[in-house]
C-alpha cells in the first residue's frame, strides 16, 4: 500500500494512514505470535485453545455407537425418560440427561434440561443444544423430566413434567416446528390433579404428577401421567381435552398397590410407583406400556390389554420387555413397532409384534435388523 500523494490509491492521508496503523500492528502482533511460538518450540498458546475447543465440539456433537452392546448416551451423563420425533429422514431423541454419579433426579443441579440428538443410521448421533432449561423460582424451577412428542401435520407439541423446589410436580406443553426452538404455552401448567376428589396433590411439597403420554384419538386429546390416590396407591390417571386448552379429568386408568412401597437410596427400590405409561391401540384392543417395581418380581417393563383406553387392570399386567425400564415407540410396520428404551443410561433399541395375544418385545441384535427399519 503507498500514499502516493493521495490520489493513485483513491484514499485521502487520513484514510491511507489509519489503514498503514492496522497494517503495522496486524504485522507486529503476527510477528509476535510467530516469534513466541518458535521459542517454545510448537503452536502458540491461542492456536492451541482454538485446536483443543474444535476437537472437543467434534468429539461431543459427533458420535458413532455401538448401537447393540450399549446404545447411545451422550458425554458426560446418562440416558434416563425420553421422547421421539421424526424430521427430515432423521429420528430426534429429547431425553433427561442425568449426571454419571448416583443417577437420582432429585438433588438440585440434576435434571434441568432436555438433551436432544438424531440420528439417521442409529449408529451415528448428531448431539444438538439441549432445550427447555428450568426456570428458577416457577413450577419448574428445580428440574425438568419425562418429555413426550406429538406431531400433528409439520408442528411438535411437547407434553413434559417440572418439578418445584418442594418436588411438586406438574405438566406443561410446548411446540416447535423445527425441534431446534421450542416455546413452552402461556397456559402453563395443566395442573390436572388440582382439585381432584380420588388425587393426592400439593404444590408445597412432593406430590406426583409426571411422565406424560399424549395421544390423538377420534378427535380428542388423551394425557395419562403418573399420580397418587388418596388412599396412597400410586397409579396412572387420565386427563383428556378436545383442544389441548380446556382438560376434563378421567381419573385413575390402572391402579397399583395401596401398601408394600419402600424407598433404598441405593440398590433400587422393592416397590416402586407406576411410572413412564404409554398408551396406544391397534386394530381394536388397548396397550397401556407401564414400568413398575413390583415386590418379589424383577421386572420392571409390562404390557396390559383392555378393550378400552380409561381401564386397565394392573393385576393382568404381563412382562412386555426384559431387561428395560420406559419404553417408547420409534416406527410402526404393520402390526410390528421398533421400540427404544435406556439400559445402563444408552438408549438401545427392540421390536415387537402387537398381533400377539400378549405382546412382548426383545432386543435388536444386528445392525443389519435395525437397518431394516429405516
Amino acid at each position: 500500500m503507498r500514499w502516493n500523494n493521495g490520489r493513485a490509491s483513491g484514499l485521502d492521508r487520513r484514510a491511507f494512514l489509519r489503514l498503514s496503523g492496522r497494517s503495522a500492528l496486524a504485522w507486529a502482533l503476527s510477528a509476535g505470535r510467530t516469534a513466541r511460538a518458535d521459542e517454545g518450540g510448537g503452536t502458540s498458546a491461542i492456536e492451541f485453545e482454538e485446536t483443543l475447543a474444535s476437537q472437543r465440539e467434534r468429539f461431543y456433537r459427533e458420535r458413532e455407537v455401538d448401537i447393540i452392546q450399549t446404545g447411545f448416551r451422550p458425554i458426560g451423563g446418562k440416558v434416563a425418560d425420553f421422547a421421539v420425533a421424526h424430521l427430515d429422514g432423521r429420528v430426534h431423541f429429547f431425553y433427561i440427561e442425568r449426571r454419571l454419579q448416583e443417577g437420582t433426579p432429585f438433588y438440585p443441579g440434576h435434571e434441568t434440561y432436555f438433551g436432544h440428538a438424531s440420528t439417521a443410521d442409529f449408529t451415528r448421533w448428531q448431539v444438538h443444544d439441549p432445550v427447555l432449561l428450568i426456570r428458577p423460582g416457577t413450577w419448574e424451577g428445580v428440574h425438568v423430566w419425562a418429555p413426550c412428542i406429538l406431531q400433528r401435520g409439520h408442528r411438535y407439541i411437547m407434553a413434559y413434567t417440572g418439578v418445584n423446589q418442594h418436588v411438586s410436580q406438574n405438566i406443561g406443553l410446548a411446540s416447535s416446528d423445527d425441534l431446534l426452538e421450542w416455546k413452552r404455552w402461556d397456559t402453563n401448567p395443566i395442573s390436572p390433579c388440582r382439585d381432584s376428589a380420588w388425587a393426592f396433590w400439593r404444590e408445597d411439597g412432593i406430590a406426583s404428577c409426571r411422565d406424560p403420554n399424549l395421544i390423538e384419538h377420534d378427535g380428542r386429546f388423551l394425557l395419562t401421567y403418573t399420580a397418587n390416590t388418596k388412599e396412597g396407591a400410586s397409579c396412572i390417571a387420565m386427563t383428556s381435552s378436545p383442544d389441548l386448552a380446556t382438560w376434563r379429568d378421567q381419573g385413575p386408568i390402572c391402579i397399583g398397590p395401596a401398601g408394600g412401597y419402600e424407598p433404598r437410596l441405593e440398590g433400587g427400590h422393592p416397590q416402586g410407583s407406576l411410572e413412564s405409561a404409554n398408551l396406544l391401540t391397534r386394530k381394536g384392543r388397548w396397550f397401556l406400556l407401564v414400568k413398575a417395581k413390583v415386590r418379589e418380581d424383577n421386572n420392571r417393563s409390562w404390557v396390559i390389554t383392555s378393550d378400552r383406553p380409561n381401564r386397565f387392570e394392573f393385576g393382568l399386567r404381563q412382562p412386555f420387555w426384559p431387561g428395560s425400564l420406559a419404553v417408547e415407540i420409534v416406527a410402526n410396520r404393520d402390526q410390528e413397532s421398533l421400540v427404544a428404551t435406556f439400559v445402563d443410561g444408552g438408549i438401545r433399541f427392540g421390536v415387537t409384534d402387537w398381533r400377539k395375544p400378549s405382546p412382548t418385545a426383545r432386543f435388536v441384535t444386528s445392525t443389519n435388523e435395525l437397518a431394516g427399519w429405516l
